[in-house]
């Protein structure tokens, strides 16, 4: 289905629904996700956009840079080996993973992250979803990651983001951000993009 913008903002952000499951949603928009878990927003700038596109159109992204992505209330499952496997019943069952709050990082190379970081999700730490694919990203693990539904309080999430490696990665966005390297520039009160 085709996006719609349910608020434009200013500052080269945009959040969308990332459900590739989500047929009743589509099929009945104003029955809505049942929860904001169901939905899983996914939310990136102007570079993790390419990314998303890309693999929406199942062709290789074209990325000027990597990209920091989030997706705070996690997503419904993927096969970690394939990036086009969304449903358990088609994915291999050793590589079924359902993800918890994290953050990603879209590399511009993912041959890049081949040696770096394990492909085993189950250890805890960051991971290479896709390995060995155009798509191959870093996956990290935040707090709830192997749990049920969980939401983040904002005490949570300020934990969370103080806490390494998420204090580090913050760090390095307030650098790109004062060199004005990342959309949006200096201007902190500027909105992100909704997608429906």
């Amino acid at each position: 289905p085709d996006s719609k913008v349910l608020r434009a903002g200013t500052n080269g952000w945009t959040c969308m629904s990332a459900n590739p499951q989500g047929k009743k949603a589509w099929a009945d928009p104003k029955a809505g996700w049942a929860s904001a878990r169901e939905a899983a927003p996914v939310c990136f700038d102007a570079a993790g956009l390419d990314w998303m596109k890309g693999w929406m159109a199942r062709k290789k992204p074209l990325m000027k840079r990597d990209a920091f992505v989030w997706m705070l209330q996690g997503d419904l499952g993927f096969d970690n080996t394939d990036p086009f496997v969304t449903s358990k019943e088609e994915a291999d069952p050793d590589q079924w993973i359902e993800s918890g709050p994290h953050l990603m990082m879209f590399p511009k190379d993912p041959a890049a992250l081949s040696d770096a970081f394990t492909s085993d999700f189950s250890l805890g730490e960051p991971y290479t979803m896709f390995p060995g694919t155009d798509f191959a990203h870093l996956m990290i693990p935040a707090s709830g990651y192997y749990g049920e539904e969980t939401t983040l309080s904002p005490e949570e999430l300020l934990d969370l983001l103080m806490s390494p490696p998420y204090i580090y990665i913050l760090a390095a966005l307030v650098l790109l951000l004062a060199s004005g390297a990342l959309a949006g520039g200096r201007g902190g009160s500027k909105a992100g993009t909704q997608l429906a």
